[in-house]
């Protein structure tokens, strides 16, 4: 009943998301650092707009700290990232503040000056800028963007119903995506590679993860801090030190994808009543599990180092995977011998 009742505000919340995220139609404003336009820098054209207008930006390279007040859209005209710059001019502030719900960001790179102060570990949040802060508005939306030597490529805190789709976040000081106290929220399609850290969520109930790719990162890929009721599908975590950690959190399902080539696959403390289905672990150390967790529903996981046989050949092992007896974290379904997406009845998300 708990998993039925988590998919349906799922499909809700997909469901509305894309209209709550899009300003109203308005004036278009253009922005050339060229001089070429109606205005030289995005923050002038921002503090001439009004709700609903769009910034149109040119190609170029556009020096600036940017705060964005209005429930308006910045976005490149060429629609590429790789030609629209914005570059933070100060290494006490965010590139781009956004404090505005309904604010869209769209096709730009975004490069941070490091601040090199205080530290993810120690809490410290407001010392580490980011390359997109949305700082307590909701329903924005941050797409086909890239991020590049920033503290933390975007940062949503108290951001409910943000979607973050088909971003680039690499060579980021920490990590590539926060977010804090945010639900309702939709993350798909990001790379996010070559930070210290991937994806962290902390505090936050009913957001989606799907499609993701998370690689070479120097600790945790994907991580979930006292986090509840969320779907974690079809991503691929890979190449780093702790694949995904769950710490505090409950009831939330991780499906259909691929945890592969970390030191450890998952790592779970304090967490339970989530469910894991469907997903595929191949690392030096697939699994810890210290709580009271599922790991199967009709099929459970693929497993590397699953030792036992499928004599029938119906791709599922005659013997369960035991991940920690004493807690009664078994996999009493391993998948073997097929695809794992032979034997699921498709993404749970389309």
């Amino acid at each position: 009943m708990k998993i039925t009742k988590l998919l349906l505000n799922l499909f809700v919340i997909l469901f509305f998301l894309g209209s709550a995220a899009a300003p109203g139609a308005g004036a278009t404003l253009t922005v050339d650092d060229s001089g070429d336009a109606d205005f030289i820098t995005i923050q002038e054209a921002i503090d001439s707009a009004e709700d609903g207008d769009i910034i149109l930006v040119y190609p170029g390279i556009y020096a600036e700290n940017v705060v964005v007040n209005k429930e308006l859209s910045v976005v490149s005209e060429s629609g590429k990232s790789e030609d629209t710059f914005i570059i933070s001019n100060s290494p006490e502030a965010d590139v781009l503040y956004v404090v505005a719900d309904n604010v869209t960001i769209d096709g730009v790179s975004v490069l941070g000056l490091l601040s090199d102060s205080g530290s993810i570990s120690d809490g410290e949040w407001p010392d580490v800028l980011a390359g997109v802060f949305i700082d307590g508005a909701e329903g924005c939306r941050v797409s086909n963007s890239t991020f590049i030597s920033n503290d933390v490529g975007i940062f949503l805190q108290e951001a409910d119903n943000a979607v973050l789709d088909n971003n680039v976040l690499t060579l980021n000081y920490w990590d590539g995506i926060d977010l804090i106290n945010s639900s309702g929220c939709v993350l798909s399609d990001n790379v996010v590679a070559r930070n210290e850290r991937g994806i962290y969520v902390e505090g936050s109930a009913d957001n989606v993860l799907l499609n993701n790719i998370i690689s070479t990162i120097t600790y945790e890929a994907l991580t979930l801090l006292e986090c509840s009721n969320s779907a974690l599908e079809s991503n691929i975590i890979t190449g780093s030190e702790l694949g995904v950690y769950f710490e505090r959190s409950v009831s939330n399902i991780m499906s259909n994808s691929t945890v592969e080539w970390n030191y450890e696959g998952i790592f779970l403390s304090n967490s339970t009543e989530n469910l894991f289905y469907g997903n595929e672990f191949a690392n030096e150390l697939n699994a810890v599990d210290y709580g009271t967790n599922s790991w199967n529903t009709t099929v459970g996981n693929s497993w590397s180092d699953y030792a036992g046989e499928d004599l029938d050949g119906d791709g599922i092992g005659d013997t369960p995977y035991v991940i920690n007896e004493s807690t009664g974290s078994i996999d009493y379904l391993p998948i073997t011998g097929l695809p794992v997406s032979d034997l699921l009845p498709g993404n749970n998300l389309t």
